[in-house]
């Protein structure tokens, strides 16, 4: 313990001056930093209980789309949305991966609404994968070529896509969209295929009540269908 101080002590000795050169230097316009409409909140909850909360309906999955081919072209957004040949794709692996979490979704029995996905090919051949059903939402868009619709603009049109989703609503709706976008709107960063769990409050706030990473929800509904045979098996002796 007494090292591990003296090393934060001298750690703390050494980066006084960058702290108080940082602390003169002028902070980021706020339109630069995350403006979150969602906190951080049961980080811990278990996966069971996250499942159970996604089976009883009513939230939002916010995923990034499957994972994509390396190496890869760059997207020319001079080009359309739905142009394939000019944008980076899912690779081999995420088009499986998208297969496999949609086939674990209906297995673990989570009710799926509507499914909104951004335009790029690597987001709605995710949701055509996984649902085989999408909407294209032109506010799930991460930027475009246009100067005025920067990543900081397009979180802030995630945050109002996410205040007009109905309350009340039973089923859970699925929006799939890119990594900037949703870091600027949730101050969440996700992997390709992740997804936060979205809960809306009564202000109309929302929290995130956990995440799911793609090669676990597999294992997940690969447990829940175990713990069924078992039951099944016991109540039939």
């Amino acid at each position: 313990m007494r090292i591990a101080l003296a090393f934060a002590g001298l750690a703390l000795a050494l980066s006084a001056p960058l702290l108080a050169q940082s602390a003169q230097a002028p902070a980021p316009p706020a339109a630069e930093r995350p403006q979150p409409v969602a906190t951080l909140e049961n980080r811990a909850m278990s996966t069971k209980d996250l499942s159970d909360q996604l089976r009883a309906g009513g939230l939002v999955i916010l995923m990034r789309h499957e994972r994509t081919n390396v190496p890869s072209r760059g997207d020319d957004y001079d080009r359309p949305a739905n142009d394939c040949s000019a944008q980076r794709n899912l690779s081999p692996a995420g088009v499986a991966g998208a297969a496999e979490t949609g086939v674990a979704i209906r297995a673990l029995g989570w009710p799926i609404g509507r499914v909104l996905s951004s335009e790029m090919c690597r987001a709605t051949e995710t949701a055509r994968f996984m649902f085989d059903r999408y909407e294209i939402e032109p506010r799930l868009m991460h930027h475009d070529n246009t100067a005025e619709r920067t990543v900081t603009v397009s979180g802030q049109e995630l945050n109002a896509l996410l205040a007009d989703i109905p309350r009340g609503a039973k089923d859970n709706t699925v929006m799939v969209s890119h990594i900037g976008n949703i870091y600027f709107a949730t101050g969440q960063r996700l992997s390709e295929g992740e997804f936060a769990v979205l809960q809306r409050q009564e202000d109309g706030q929302y929290v995130i009540l956990g995440t799911f990473d793609p090669g676990y929800i597999g294992a997940h509904a690969r447990q829940a269908q175990y713990e069924a045979e078992q039951s099944a098996a016991a109540s039939a002796k």
